[in-house]
């Protein structure tokens, strides 16, 4: 019973609010923006290189600050890193690569190009003797591991960085490198020694008179000892990481939501709900944030268009001006032809009458013809409408099932790995039993796949890196499997195609590659996307066994490609036949794939 008011107050509890508060956060993110952009350009003037790297690089770092537009952030830290290394100059050039290989692990993308960037970046600072940077090198190489969940390495690598940091005295660098280890610990399911790391921190904090960890510290232990079953011991902890959350993030939305279900098992429905709206409340909060931020931007450049419009309607005046007093100097003459014109009309009037009643009846048809062809394309659009809402409701369905994949399934697993993790270092002799070892790699490829089902629902590449760079990965995805060869080549995709066709570029492929592996068994694939002034072409060729296209006029997924090229307004044409490989290719108006 008490379950069903919850619910009933979760439902209640849904309702917009106030989304002023993140107004001015967002105007600051504008104006610091416009600031380094213009900082840029006046580099570009002096022809300063050094400044153009280092104004590319303070950029990605704003950009990164407030987890927007990531493939800006890659760009602008690959320029940098380019520009630098361009005038030899290496500090700076290993300080992009540095925040590149960060930025790849804090979004968990590109997690093995991040480790080798950040070790390229180690054996600088210690061949140069920067202790500091050396340090947090060592540190980021932790965090990296931490990521790809390969705990052992990460807990070696910080506990090398927590060293370097007491030897040099960062405070804050050490504080960063036993958070880490706090978590890595939490992960591997050591309850007590979070408690014993996470109290530790605290109480160093207290003595200095920081708060920069109270929260995540306390969260850390709260979380552990859920998990170990222990309700009630977390209470105060999860109350005081509450407590002690200074802004708006993702940290409180889990502090509040784990707290919220505390209560609820605890019988404290009302105190339950409180911390679920407040969960809710942080959701709504973060993406009025960013929602913001993008309509700034997008007024930033209002404001200029409507300059830019003002000084040329100036100048329009100008010339019609000019214009009006050439006229003046013409009118006479304009006069007496319009008089000849006038009686050449006159003589002409009765003949056109004359014409009238025929030009009335072609009237009449032509407006039935355009009647008809109305009905047409309402009935088109109709029918674009019905494919359209069909596949949002698949995509968000697959959205669905990808969440419920990685948070319910994949976290089962990940504990499940972290069980098995202890039972071996608490039972030395598990690591040489052969059963054991077995049942980890099957753990470890059911981790895998839980990954690889929930990336291939929602292509998150798509989102913060871009049409060329999801396609990369996921054909990347597919080069693992056994012999095959697979190339991609893509031209002037990136940025100007809408988030409604590059979704449906992404699963119109991912769709052809299925089919060229499971029905067409190829071995070579190639992929090609280009944009033209005209239209947006996809094409997929492998060197599989064909089919008869006046016999397989269904499945193979031809009926959901269809309907995805329908929706775009595009056309599909396919080239093959039995053991002659396939050609399938897709053109889309680039009026419709473009924002």
């Amino acid at each position: 019973m008490k379950l069903i008011i919850f619910v009933v107050l979760l439902i209640v509890s849904q309702s917009f609010f106030g989304q002023e508060g993140w107004q001015s956060h967002a105007s600051a993110y504008v104006d610091t923006l416009r600031n380094i952009n213009d900082g840029i350009r006046e580099a570009y003037i002096q022809d300063d290189l050094s400044k153009i790297a280092e104004g590319h690089y303070n950029r990605a770092m704003h950009n990164f600050s407030v987890h927007l537009r990531d493939q800006d952030v890659i760009n602008d830290l690959v320029e940098s890193a380019k520009i630098y290394r361009y005038i030899r100059d290496e500090v700076g050039f290993y300080k992009a690569r540095m925040a590149l290989a960060g930025f790849y692990i804090e979004e968990d993308i590109f997690l093995n190009e991040a480790i080798k960037l950040t070790a390229e970046c180690y054996q600088f600072y210690k061949s140069s003797g920067d202790l500091l940077n050396e340090a947090r090198a060592v540190t980021q190489l932790g965090a990296g591991h931490q990521h790809k969940l390969d705990y052992d390495k990460a807990i070696a690598y910080v506990e090398e960085g927590l060293k370097k940091s007491i030897l040099l005295g960062d405070k804050k660098l050490e504080f960063e490198n036993r958070m880490l280890i706090t978590q890595l610990l939490g992960n591997l399911g050591r309850v007590e020694k979070v408690i014993e790391q996470a109290e530790l921190i605290l109480n160093a904090e207290n003595k200095l008179g920081w708060t920069d960890h109270r929260s995540e510290a306390n969260f850390l232990i709260g979380s552990v000892l859920v998990r170990d079953g222990r309700d009630k011991e977390a209470l105060p902890y999860l109350r005081e990481s509450v407590d002690a959350i200074e802004e708006t993030n993702d940290l409180a939305y889990r502090a509040n939501e784990l707290l919220s279900q505390v209560y609820l098992r605890l019988n404290q429905t009302s105190k339950a709900y409180e911390h679920l709206q407040r969960a809710n409340e942080i959701t709504n909060e973060l993406y009025s944030k960013e929602k913001y931020a993008m309509a700034n931007q997008i007024a930033v450049k209002y404001q200029t268009y409507e300059k830019e419009k003002v000084i040329k309607e100036l100048e329009e005046e100008k010339e019609i001006s000019a214009f009006k007093l050439t006229q003046r100097t013409r009118f006479f003459i304009v006069l007496s032809i319009l008089l000849a014109l006038a009686a050449f009309a006159a003589f002409n009037y009765f003949r056109l009458q004359k014409h009238k009643y025929n030009t009335e009846r072609l009237l009449g048809e032509q407006k039935e013809k355009i009647a008809k062809q109305k009905i047409n394309e309402l009935e088109n659009s109709l029918r674009i409408e019905n494919l359209q809402a069909m596949i949002t409701g698949q995509e968000a369905e697959r959205t669905r099932i990808s969440t419920d994949l990685h948070d319910s399934l994949g976290g089962m697993l990940s504990t499940l790995k972290l069980h098995y993790d202890a039972l071996q270092i608490e039972h030395e002799k598990l690591g040489e039993d052969k059963d054991y070892l077995r049942v980890m790699n099957l753990i470890d490829e059911a981790c895998k796949d839980v990954r690889d089902i929930s990336r291939n629902l929602k292509p998150t590449a798509l989102e913060k890196l871009g049409m060329t760079a999801a396609l990369k990965d996921l054909v990347n995805r597919y080069r693992v499997r056994g012999t095959l060869d697979i190339s991609i080549n893509t031209n002037n995709v990136d940025g100007m195609l809408n988030e409604e066709t590059k979704l449906h570029v992404y699963r119109i492929i991912q769709e052809l590659l299925n089919n060229a592996l499971k029905h067409a068994q190829a071995t070579e694939i190639d992929v090609f996307v280009n944009r033209t002034e005209e239209e947006l072409i996809v094409m997929v060729q492998d060197n599989g066994k064909g089919f008869d296209p006046s016999i397989v006029k269904k499945g193979l997924g031809l009926g959901n490609l269809q309907s995805r090229v329908n929706v775009l307004s595009g056309e599909m044409e396919i080239d093959t036949s039995i053991s002659r490989g396939t050609s399938i290719s897709v053109h889309i108006p680039i009026s419709v794939a473009m924002v």
